[in-house]
């Protein structure tokens, strides 16, 4: 293509003269101060309007910046809006600067100086507003900075280490997956033990790792476990009236009266007056139902009002598979938990002065007074009777085959909290699981105690003449685990133990089996070294 010619080279040059003249004298007959009007004095100042107007549409944590143009057949508006969020503000105000410039006549102007006079305009309008323009540059440089500082102090305090007993709301799960553990065995040479339950759980308090999770987001019956959700809402609702007094009225009285005549009682009668401090007792170690009804109808005027609380607390606690009810745990539809979510609840709610301090005591009377008669209780936590360490908890049985029950341990300034759901063998199972997360495996049993000194509700129990040291649990591969010793035996090592006289004649395990060779097995006992060749299953004792 050939070269392109401009307008003024298209045109001969005696029209170019002629346009030329014939700007000059439109020129001429304008003003002078209307001819360039940026690159004089009395160019009009601009106008402006100011006003706060409320407004409830600005999300809270957001920076918004809106600009609207409006055009007008004589002016030009122009509205620019700057929100900045403030923790403490109580309704959000948005402040609008409205600049409307009134139009003026502009001269013709060629190309180049047209672009020219843009540039000179802006310079100049910097420059009358030199102020403005550093208080823009420096009110933005202070919004991009505080969210990035808020940002650092976040992140600086995951290295602050936090007191589990004051700390009130979870950390947030490291993984997208909420249900996605990370098993942090105890530092023990024991395997982790087997349970009866169908579901256990045991976490490390002071660290927050997970030491042992079986079937840990199974939903399940939780029975009067219950109740320390109960409490611990009761004792953050009511902590400054804990002594006020709240009377059995009609509305408490017909809410009684829809539990079962075998249900576990405080023992409370319509008429009669108690303080919350007294219910809570009666709650957490009587068990008693009618004494979680009372509990709620008092603070919160209704038991829908309550255990909508309970719910919400349970979520802000991240207890994401569990699901109230109602505040007692009798068994209901839609009333259910995980041995996760348990042993969540158990850190918190025990680490709160109040449930901690009702929690731990074995017995509690409360006077007769003109309102009611004295009551005398007996902490139904049986585990806290016995096995040393204990601090707390709650069980909760249906009388029947299923046991719940969730444990705090403070040993050697370690503390632990132990879950297990619907098992037959409470005792075997907790104490499995505490010896073992302490690497302790000295024997201590409900029964030798119960003998020296009574263990409140023995009788439910039968004394708990089935618990003896010999006693063994079946586990995969035909193996057995052994409850005294916490060690597993498997075969061939086991067939060859059981065939030469087993526990009478070579004792109890003392170590799990080990490979000493690519076919040589063996296994220490109280009696000696079982070594086993895997290859062809010929098995031998050595003596120690």
């Amino acid at each position: 293509m050939g070269k392109k010619t401009s307008q003024h080279e298209e045109e001969p040059p005696e029209i170019q003269r002629t346009t030329y003249m014939t700007r000059r004298k439109r020129a001429a007959s304008v003003p002078e101060r209307l001819q360039y009007p940026y690159q004089t004095d009395e160019y009009p100042k601009v106008r402006r309007a100011s006003r706060l107007r409320e407004s409830s549409s600005i999300p809270s944590i957001a920076r918004t910046r809106y600009r609207a143009r409006q055009h007008a057949p004589e002016d030009e508006l122009e509205t620019d809006i700057f929100y900045t969020p403030s923790l403490n503000e109580t309704s959000h105000k948005i402040v609008i600067n409205q600049r409307r410039h009134t139009r003026v006549y502009e001269p013709p102007l060629t190309r180049r100086r047209y672009k020219y006079s843009r540039r000179h305009i802006l310079l100049r309008a910097i420059k009358r507003h030199t102020t403005l323009v550093y208080i823009s540059v420096l009110l933005a440089l202070v919004l991009i900075l505080i969210p990035l500082s808020q940002l650092a102090l976040r992140q600086g305090a995951h290295l602050i280490p936090i007191n589990p007993a004051t700390q009130t709301t979870p950390s947030k799960p490291s993984s997208a997956d909420p249900h996605q553990l990370v098993i942090t065995p105890s530092t023990t040479d024991h395997p982790a033990p087997p349970v009866y339950a169908s579901a256990a759980y045991l976490l490390d308090a002071d660290s927050g790792a997970t030491f042992y999770a079986h079937n840990p987001f199974e939903h399940l019956p939780i029975l009067s476990t219950t109740k320390l959700m109960t409490a611990l809402v009761a004792a953050e609702e009511g902590a400054d009236r804990l002594d006020k007094p709240i009377p059995i009225n009609a509305a408490i009285a017909r809410d009684l009266n829809t539990l079962s005549p075998d249900s576990s009682l405080m023992g409370i009668k319509p008429g009669e007056t108690y303080t919350l401090r007294e219910l809570l007792y009666g709650a957490l170690l009587m068990s008693g139902n009618d004494a979680c009804i009372a509990i709620a109808d008092g603070l919160d005027g209704n038991l829908a009002k309550f255990v909508s609380k309970m719910n919400q607390r349970a979520h802000d606690l991240g207890m994401l598979d569990t699901h109230y009810m109602n505040p007692h745990g009798l068994l209901d539809t839609g009333h259910y938990s995980s041995a996760h979510d348990l042993a969540i609840l158990g850190k918190y709610s025990l680490s709160n002065p109040i449930v901690h301090a009702i929690s731990a005591t074995k017995e509690y009377t409360i006077p007769k007074t003109k309102q009611h008669p004295e009551r005398s209780m007996f902490n139904g936590n049986q585990f806290l009777w016995w096995y040393p360490g204990v601090d707390g908890g709650k069980p909760g049985w249906d009388g029947n085959k299923n046991f719940n029950q969730v444990i705090s341990v403070v040993r050697n300034h370690h503390h632990l909290i132990g879950v297990v759901l619907n098992t037959v063998d409470w005792w075997t199972d907790m104490r499995n699981l505490m010896n073992w997360g302490y690497d302790n495996f000295a024997w201590i049993s409900p029964r030798d105690l119960d003998a020296k000194q009574t263990i409140p509700y023995d009788a439910d129990w039968n004394y708990f003449a089935k618990d003896h040291k010999e006693n063994t649990i079946p586990i995969a591969k035909h193996g057995r685990y052994y409850i005294y010793t916490g060690y597993s035996v498997f075969d061939p090592i086991l067939a060859y133990y059981d065939k030469n006289g087993g526990l009478k004649k070579i004792g109890y395990p003392r170590g799990m089996p080990i490979t000493t060779s690519n076919t040589t097995l063996t296994q220490k006992f109280d009696k000696g070294v079982i070594r086993c060749d895997t290859s062809t299953h010929a098995c031998e004792i050595v003596p120690v």
